[in-house]
């Protein structure tokens, strides 16, 4: 009896570390964990491309405005230096050119108090009831316009 204990003994002993081993390693090898790991390795080396090219783009933005702004102050410099040569060397005194406000920078954001120009409404001077160049009449004579009169309008309901 003593023999046959011992035998059981070793071979629930071997079973119960087996199971245990198999536990152990079925974690350790199993694909499904091995491939998530993998994912989600991937997924932050993909945030963190997304945010260093974010970090470029907001660099090349910032540098290009910088550019700009060195742009208009070199434009408004050449502007000026332009027009105070043209009032000094003009024969009247008087200066077409006006020299630029300084100190303005030319892309800011803020709203400008200039109000907008307002389209040409026309672009050449007319008379009081007559039709001007962007009309579909002008420059025909009146046998042309009887040959091809208006279409009726129909009215809006």
């Amino acid at each position: 009896m003593n023999d046959e204990t011992t035998v059981i003994i070793v071979a629930v002993s071997c079973l119960i570390i087996g199971a245990l081993l198999g536990y152990f390693l079925l974690g350790r090898l199993k694909p499904g964990q091995q491939s998530r790991t993998a994912i989600e390795k991937q997924f932050n080396d993909i945030q963190k491309q997304q945010r260093d090219y974010q970090q470029q783009v907001n660099h090349h933005f910032d540098h290009t405005a910088e550019l700009l702004n060195d742009l208009a102050e070199s434009y408004r410099s050449v502007h000026n230096h332009i027009a105070e040569g043209a009032k000094t060397l003009h024969s009247s005194g008087i200066s077409p050119l006006q020299p630029l406000p300084e100190g303005r920078p030319v892309l800011d954001n803020q709203p400008s108090n200039i109000p907008p120009s307002q389209q040409p409404l026309d672009y050449a001077p007319r008379e009081p009831g007559s039709k001007g160049p962007l009309h579909e009449e002008f420059g025909l004579e009146k046998s042309e316009r009887e040959k091809h009169p208006e279409p009726p309008v129909a009215p809006h309901a």
